[in-house]
């Protein structure tokens, strides 16, 4: 067994891994006992506390030098800070996501993961680097949330005097394209009629429910009938926490019918609400009978909506009422600019 590394078995049978140092260890460099999420990073840590260990003994004898933190150690510390508990559960597994693909990484083929480097010595061109690879191995769009997850990890131990400097600052990343995809009626409602016929009325009313409140498909799939009240739909959203209150269209409320318990739109086939899996999953089926393209994603139709919406006249305030955008600036990725908003620019200035 790797030494220092302490594996204990826990009551249900699940695995606990840690660092648990001698006393001479734990003098010598200020150490204590530390647990770790992982087998793997227990391990990496243990070992990199024998070799700094073995390497100061020979070179000082006895005058150990404190160990420096490993940037593993730095992304333990960032999930001890305010900055990540205030995060919501979702942004917390997207960066848990990022910075696994971030230490997990050989840098140039070393033999070492880039979360074992040490933290303080990481260079700008070491973050160049990360960044190309990552664009390489997987796509310019999680290179570029890595980067940006890492840069506030070191952002935030830089206050704390964890490091002097952030190497994944100022890299000039260029900004991810926003998406523009834009469903047809037509599409739309070839879906509906598609999964109601194949007996899923519920990835139907999820469909309708996304496009016609301009929703997240993830807060539609777990919306319960209590939120529905007098044809109104009060709920939270899951993403920012805005306090949504939005009247129900027609076709809404005489597909919803009359209100039960529950959750509003539960699997026929689990008798459970959808997870988000399990809606992708279905949904792709479905698509793919309908012979709707499959570029066309159901996230897509909250943009598709809010487009309606402005093509029809609405004000940036009465859409970000259906929408729940903060801001117009946020707003302005989601309305996307066709050749009707342009015509009814141009009727409304010329007459």
């Amino acid at each position: 067994m790797t030494k220092y590394l302490e594996e204990r078995r826990l009551v249900g049978g699940r695995v606990k891994y840690a660092f648990n140092p001698s006393k001479g260890i734990r003098n010598a460099l200020n150490l204590s006992y530390q647990a770790f999420p992982s087998k793997d990073e227990a391990i990496q840590y243990c070992q990199r506390v024998h070799l700094e260990f073995s390497l100061h003994r020979k070179m000082h004898g006895n005058a150990i030098a404190l160990l420096e933190e490993s940037v593993a150690d730095l992304i333990n510390f960032y999930k001890t800070t305010h900055e990540w508990l205030k995060l919501k559960e979702n942004s917390q597994k997207h960066y848990n996501l990022c910075l696994k693909t971030a230490t997990g990484l050989h840098l140039d083929k070393s033999k070492a993961t880039f979360g074992t480097f040490k933290a303080k010595t990481v260079t700008a061109t070491q973050a160049d680097r990360l960044y190309t690879q990552i664009q390489k191995d997987y796509s310019d769009h999680r290179a570029s949330h890595v980067i940006k997850v890492l840069r506030k990890v070191y952002n935030v131990s830089f206050r704390h005097d964890k490091v002097k400097a952030n190497p994944f600052a100022s890299m000039n990343i260029p900004e991810l394209p926003c998406r523009t995809v834009l469903w047809t009626p037509e599409q739309v409602m070839e879906v509906i009629e598609t999964a109601d016929r194949l007996g899923y009325p519920s990835l139907g009313t999820i469909t309708l429910l996304t496009y016609d409140l301009c929703a997240r498909p993830g807060d539609m799939r777990q919306l319960q009938w209590d939120n529905y009240q007098d044809g109104m739909f009060i709920y939270t959203q899951e993403k920012t926490g805005t306090e949504m209150c939005v009247p129900a269209s027609p076709r809404l409320i005489e597909r919803l019918g009359t209100a039960k318990e529950g959750t509003i739109a539960v699997c026929e086939t689990t008798g459970k609400p959808y997870s988000k899996d399990l809606l992708v999953k279905y949904f792709a089926r479905v698509r793919r009978i309908a012979t709707v393209p499959t570029h066309l994603q159901l996230r897509d139709l909250r943009r598709t909506g809010a487009t309606e919406m402005a093509e029809n006249g609405c004000t940036e305030d009465e859409l970000r009422a259906v929408t729940g955008h903060q801001s117009r600036e946020i707003l302005a990725t989601y309305v996307r600019p066709t050749t009707k908003l342009a015509m009814s620019a141009m009727n409304k200035r010329f007459g």
